[in-house]
């Protein structure tokens, strides 16, 4: 493991202890006690603007708990930000789903608590978005306590601003002044101005992707050769421009064609990523985002959520021979001539790779035991995403997790005095709020487990990860392979999804090529032998599979509410109750639908955004919706998604049972759970695909591996929401766990790091596992209350 990314315990030194050198000590301590109590500049958020004219509490009348929790992660906002505003709620909703806690502390409240106090907590998170604007004394206490032995986990704009004397807004000059933090220049505006921040392509070594929660799927090898292949597998996008570069271009992905692409000059970025070409970008060129002091990150030049939303794919026969379409607006954006001091930055492999692997050595997907490869983020159908990050300067001396070809520094761990900093170029709580969710996931649970070696509440059932399978049965066509699958035993193996759209037509009206369900006895048959199975069956939109996923929008709900309630019916009356679990012909879902679901008591929905993801909250349009409802992102492998598609691209079947194997490995190495989805006839073109994924799932052992439905997850994270629970560390270095459920604990795991606890004893309501590299702490079926302790190493 690195030197800068071991982990410290939590038994810091005290801050008199150690001797800051002198060219800090006397501004840092002075700007930060002499200002204690002044009122402080908002900063503003791009997720969502603060509520005016309402009652609601401030997190500055929040109190600090009395007695500091070790676990507990800070998040630092201006004095007067609301706890109920979107940017805040979407940190904490991430530190929930990844297992660990947040809470909120104000600029007053962290100058006055002192670095000492400060320090008892596990870390400091600098949000971007909601703290643009940072006063010298904030900085300068946040130097003090990184330095004294803090973890920092520093984003993007934070900060980006500073206060003239007369009270305006402003970059400093020349650089941010958090850079010696960051470990290099960035917020470089004196020099850069509109080309401050870029728009590119973001890297990181494949283990470390992995270790950032992105699946197998959502990254791609990146290359820096020449070469007249895809990025991704099976063929590539190919590229048409309408309207003239930046601003409107279309990326055709022509199906069974995979459309060769001419070589590129050595190191042209552009000439490999389809979204940058689209672009109508040269050779030398690059793209940026415009800033402003409204908007120091260039966030809202650049919309990304149209990357998330996009129609997926289906089985009807109207879609199959056409092409896929993708227009992409590039708003005010802007291009220009690539940066030529930018930091230039090799990705390290990941710091657990060799663990993980020596863990799991029963694992036999396409990752395990291979070569290390550089790989980029990617997105269905678009092949590389591209992400606004700050151009960056200077060389970095610290553990490089992911960068920009073009800009620079895109993540990273380095030392800094007594403590670490975890530096993140990205707009985290921008793109959560634009249905990307997963850097900033990812991101954090990096920070979480690797930096800060935290104890974490397992986010899947009885600490077992898996998988979820989703069945769309779009059309009549559907049914004779539906019954082969069964009679092949595919759905004895687990629990699923499984979604009908149950209209008598499904491309045009009186088409008369759907199921009919109402009139359908075999097809109810089907239903109800798989809801016996242990499936959940649902709805699988609105009644007329292509009219509905094709013309459903924001603004049509008067109409076309009908096609969800008709379907929603037919199901239940085949089954003999209201169903629990949804998906949407294309991955349709307007906000109006989402609204009525959540009122009908749907609680788990295939979506289209947070692609990659696992279980998560509906944040889209910049703020949650749906407090009830629980999404299930679907992972693709690159460019596709559906059986369909890879026999439309000729990908290999092996690649496809490969990329199968990896999400197995993945979910079991990284503790979770991923969705993919199918239609029946493509799954039984490749039943040999089916049957390979299902025996190597169960090679792993239910212990270790489990298949799940949307429903069962959405009901576990509904519950794991109400437990509460606390560390309190004494003197001697234990850590006593309290934890608290008002109706049972059961089902609930904590997983606790060897690198840093000791085996748990004492426990009362629960027992004591070994995981592997973590003790395994399960709450007893029944009990409400849970305690142990554990001696740190």
């Amino acid at each position: 493991m690195c030197a800068d990314i071991q982990m410290i315990r939590s038994r810091r030194p005290k801050a008199d202890a150690l001797m800051l050198p002198a060219r800090h000590a006397d501004w840092w301590r002075s700007a930060c006690w002499l200002t204690v109590g002044m009122v402080l500049v908002l900063g503003g958020s791009c997720i969502s603007q603060r509520a005016e004219g309402k009652d609601i509490v401030s997190a500055l009348s929040q109190p600090i708990p009395v007695a500091p929790d070790s676990g507990v992660l800070l998040l630092l906002v201006p004095d007067g930000t609301l706890e109920a505003e979107p940017g805040v709620k979407a940190w904490k909703d991430a530190a929930s789903e990844i297992g660990v806690r947040m809470t909120v502390i104000t600029d007053s409240q962290f100058l006055t608590m002192g670095t000492e106090t400060v320090l008892e907590y596990a870390g400091l998170v600098l949000p971007d978005q909601l703290h643009t604007i940072a006063t010298d004394a904030v900085v300068a206490a946040i130097h003090d306590f990184t330095y004294q032995g803090g973890k920092t986990f520093l984003t993007f704009d934070f900060g980006a601003l500073t206060l003239r004397s007369d009270g305006m807004a402003v970059y400093p000059i020349p650089k941010s002044r958090l850079s010696d933090l960051a470990g290099v220049d960035y917020v470089l505006y004196d020099k850069y101005l509109d080309r401050t921040v870029g728009l590119g392509p973001v890297t990181a070594m494949r283990s470390t992707l992995r270790e950032l929660q992105v699946p197998p799927g959502k990254s791609e090898p990146f290359t820096t050769s020449p070469s007249p292949t895809s990025n991704a597998r099976g063929g590539s996008p190919s590229i048409s421009s309408s309207a003239g570069p930046l601003a409107t271009a279309q990326i055709v992905t022509r199906l069974g064609q995979a459309a060769a692409r001419v070589a590129q000059p050595l190191g042209k970025i552009s000439g490999k990523v389809p979204l940058l070409q689209a672009a109508g970008l040269k050779d030398g060129e690059a793209m940026y985002a415009p800033v402003s002091p409204a908007d120091p990150g260039g966030v809202r030049a650049f919309d990304t959520q149209q990357f998330q939303m996009l129609p997926m794919p289906d089985a009807a026969a109207s879609d199959r021979s056409r092409s896929r379409t993708v227009r992409v607006n590039f708003g005010r954006v802007r291009r220009g001539a690539e940066p030529t001091q930018a930091s230039v930055v090799s990705p390290a492999t990941g710091i657990s790779r060799a663990d993980e692997r020596a863990k799991t050595d029963s694992l036999r997907g396409a990752e395990a035991g291979v070569v290390d490869v550089l790989q980029a983020y990617s997105g269905y159908l678009l092949g590389y995403l591209i992400y606004p990050s700050y151009v960056t300067e200077g060389a970095y001396t610290g553990t490089a997790l992911a960068a920009s070809p073009q800009f620079g520094l895109v993540a990273g761990l380095k030392a800094y005095g007594s403590g670490h900093v975890m530096f993140v170029n990205l707009p985290l709580t921008y793109l959560k709020g634009r249905t990307d969710a997963l850097p900033m996931h990812g991101m954090l649970q990096y920070f979480a487990k690797y930096v800060l070696g935290s104890a974490q509440l397992a986010n899947v059932p009885n600490g077992v990860p898996g998988m979820v399978f989703n069945w769309h049965l779009d059309s009549m066509e559907a049914q004779q392979p539906t019954r082969a699958l069964e009679q092949a035993g595919i759905f004895n193996t687990g629990s699923s999804s499984i979604h009908i759209t149950a209209g008598p037509d499904t491309i045009n009206f009186g088409d008369k090529l759907g199921f009919d369900l109402n009139n359908n006895a075999t097809a109810k048959a089907f239903l109800r032998r798989m809801r016996a199975k242990g499936h959940a069956v649902g709805s699988h939109g609105g009644w007329i599979h292509d009219y509905y996923g094709l013309n459903a929008s924001e603004t049509n709900g008067s109409s076309f509410l009908q096609y969800l309630v008709l379907n929603r019916q037919s199901v239940a009356g085949a089954l003999g109750h209201p169903s629990r679990d949804y998906s949407a012909p294309q991955g349709n879902n307007p906000r109006w639908a989402m609204d009525w679901l959540e009122q009908q008591g749907v609680v788990g929905v295939y979506f289209g955004g947070h692609t990659g993801l696992g279980v998560t909250r509906q944040y889209r349009d910049g703020a949650l919706r749906n407090g009830n409802l629980w999404v299930v992102p679907v992972t693709p492998m690159g460019n596709y998604a559906t059986f369909e598609e890879f026999q439309e691209y000729n990908v290999p079947k092996v690649e496809v049972i490969d990329w199968y194997h990896s999400l197995v490995d993945f979910g079991i190495t990284q503790n979770t759970v991923r969705m993919v989805y199918a239609h029946p006839p493509g799954a039984y073109d490749w039943i040999d695909v089916m049957k390979d994924l299902q025996t190597y799932a169960a090679s792993q052992g239910t212990a270790r591996f489990q298949w799940y439905n949307m429903a069962r997850l959405a009901d576990f994270m509904t519950k794991r929401e109400k437990v509460q629970w606390s560390e309190q560390m004494d003197g001697s270095g234990i850590v006593h766990f309290q934890a608290s459920h008002p109706v049972d604990l059961s089902e609930m795991v904590w997983r606790l790091p060897k690198l840093r606890y000791q085996m748990p004893s004492t426990v009362n309501g629960g027992s004591v596992e070994d995981g592997g590299s973590v003790w395994l702490v399960r709450a007893a079926t029944g009990v409400r209350t849970l305690t142990f302790k554990s001696l740190l190493n």
